[in-house]
């Protein structure tokens, strides 16, 4: 993550974290616009952290009443021996302090027996446009509730608590549910505005506290701290500017203006969604007559279900391709559309499945259950569709160039042949290179690994494992395509290339060692010099035919044993049409 995302990021959950539009729906959205895929987790934290500082700023009159007033209660409950109960019934301070612990419950079970459900509910901008409705709705139908003067006890704060671990979901917003929920229970209004501030303290701070415990255990190195704290401060200064001014609104009961804000965005956000999913669909699914399935698929390593789109062949007993999703998406990419096209031009089955989403947590990024979902769906189209099981091909670009590398060592009996193009093969020269370079992908591996190389022999083997290099060997035995643009890694003639050639040589060579061809691999003199250089040393340039199917020059072309690398005039691409031919000889 940059710093200006840091500090876009920050001032919007500063504005709509206290204004009743719901701050992580936003956050959810404009990640979304913005197309970061990284784990967020510890930034959204953070930025709330943020604005939990503008809540203790703006009511620290209240804060400092309410502490020592429980003081003063828990002294004479200790030592004066005054009951409870009695404290309760004659002290308004007391009764806000119970209502604010028992209110505090229902979030705390929530956040902690939902963690993972609501941490999934985080990548679905549809779940979020339809939670900022029910905002909407409930913060307009505040219009007919009348203030009233009773008081918010342990029952209302309750109440108000569930309404606060609803919040939890994002697209709802938790001042607008707590301050409405007090509303509701006929609060006044200046009470259900300061209650709902005052009962997000402790909810804030303790997902705080739990946030610093899990950055101690991973390494603070496993996160951008700089960016963070950019973050944080934009959070506190226009939390704390919103805040004055929600309190104001809420007071003059015009809170409901809000919800029409809501309802706004909510309809406009399914719109645009609507047609971009609708334009991406015409683009990349529906060719003549193509019929693009999509299937749930039981993982046999934990039982989790995984998502695949898929089309069948029209004839009998024809070939299989399994299309792998890049490192940041899942298999709702639109680079599905163009296996899908050639295969049905081909009369090919296909199948793109989903194999743990983006790369950016331990289930993912060549983990065991990350490999075994891809034969899990060669496994399944064995048994739906009619394939040819001499003709089983495995093809991806970047991260699926990756996870092609790593599936052709771990099961190369499995396919009959494998196109990898621009892969990553070593995670930790790459965890190196991306640092080095300030791109978001050493977060990446390290939410993968566990963190960063050398941090335990636990996270090194966690590297090793999940490193094409390490077993690629096995692959030797059948035909593997590895392909890089030459400009790939370099913010240059390419485009912003996020993976250096060196890793498509390496990989290359190693399946050359494997295959008893020294005098084929090579050295890495030539490839630190292809790296910097963004060329071929004149020794070793060659002009090959296959070009044409390229459409680009090829830099250099080298067989070993079953082998074959290519290095073409590009960037961080896959050439389709390259992919297909390659299969086509088998």
């Amino acid at each position: 993550m940059t710093y200006t995302y840091a500090l876009i990021l920050g001032i919007v959950q500063g504005l709509t974290e206290f204004l009743p539009v719901s701050s992580s729906g936003h956050l959810v959205l404009l990640q979304h616009i913005l197309g970061l895929t990284d784990d967020m987790l510890m930034f959204d934290i953070f930025v709330h952290f943020g604005t939990l500082l503008a809540v203790l700023a703006v009511f620290r009159k209240s804060v400092f009443r309410l502490i020592f007033s429980g003081l003063d209660s828990f002294s004479s409950i200790v030592f004066d021996r005054i009951s409870p109960g009695k404290i309760y019934r004659n002290s308004p301070d007391f009764r806000t302090i119970i209502a604010i612990i028992i209110g505090t419950i229902p979030a705390v079970l929530a956040g902690l027996l939902l963690q993972d459900f609501i941490e999934n509910l985080f990548s679905s901008p549809y779940l979020v446009l339809a939670a900022l409705s029910f905002t909407g709705i409930i913060l307009i139908l505040t219009f007919f509730v009348r203030e009233n003067s009773e008081r918010i006890g342990a029952m209302k704060g309750l109440v108000i608590g569930c309404a606060q671990a609803l919040a939890i979901t994002p697209g709802i917003s938790r001042s607008g549910s707590t301050i409405a929920a007090a509303l509701f229970l006929k609060s006044r209004r200046s009470d259900a505005g300061e209650f709902s501030f005052l009962l997000a303290i402790p909810v804030i701070a303790g997902a705080t506290v739990l946030a610093l415990k899990d950055a101690v255990e991973t390494g603070f190195s496993s996160n951008p701290w700089g960016p963070i704290i950019t973050g944080t401060i934009a959070a506190f200064l226009t939390g704390w500017v919103s805040l004055v001014m929600l309190i104001k609104i809420v007071k003059r009961g015009k809170i409901g203006y809000f919800g029409f804000y809501c309802l706004l965005i909510s309809l406009a956000g399914f719109f645009i969604l609507h047609n971009n999913n609708a334009g991406k669909s015409a683009e990349s699914f529906k060719g003549p007559d193509m019929n693009i399935q999509e299937i749930s698929i039981q993982s046999t390593y934990d039982n989790a279900s995984q998502k695949a789109k898929y089309l069948k062949a029209r004839g009998d007993k024809r070939p299989l391709l399994v299309a792998l999703h890049t490192w940041s998406f899942n298999y709702e990419q639109d680079a599905a559309g163009e296996y899908f096209t050639r295969c049905y031009d081909r009369d090919w089955n296909c199948i793109f499945p989903d194999f743990r989403g983006p790369n950016n947590n331990s289930l993912a990024g060549g983990s065991e259950a990350a490999l075994q979902d891809i034969l899990d769906a060669v496994a399944w189209a064995s048994e739906n569709l009619s394939i040819d099981h001499r003709r089983i091909f495995l093809a991806g670009a970047s991260g699926g160039g990756y996870m092609s590398l790593l599936s052709a060592g771990n099961s190369p009996s499995t396919w009959t042949a494998v196109s990898a193009w621009v892969p990553i093969s070593d995670l930790v020269r790459w965890h190196e290179e991306t640092l080095a370079r300030d791109l978001r992908y050493y977060e990446d591996v390290e939410n993968v690994c566990g963190g960063a190389p050398g941090v335990s022999p636990e996270v090194d083997r966690e590297y090793k494992k999940r490193s094409p290099v390490s077993n690629l060997w096995r692959a030797h035995i059948i035909p593997v395509d590895i392909n890089a643009g030459i400009h790939d890694g370099h913010a240059g003639k390419g485009g912003e290339g996020s993976v250096p050639v060196g890793h498509s040589i390496r990989a290359f060579n190693e399946l050359a060692k494997a295959a008893g061809k020294h005098g084929d691999i090579i050295p890495e003199e030539v490839i630190s010099y292809i790296e910097q250089n963004e060329s071929v040393p004149e020794k070793t340039d060659e002009v090959i035919a296959d070009s044409e199917i390229y459409g680009r020059k090829i830099h250099l072309r080298r067989n070993s044993g079953l082998a074959r690398l290519t290095l073409f005039e590009g960037g961080h691409e896959i050439i389709y049409d390259a992919v297909f031919s390659w299969f086509e000889k088998f």
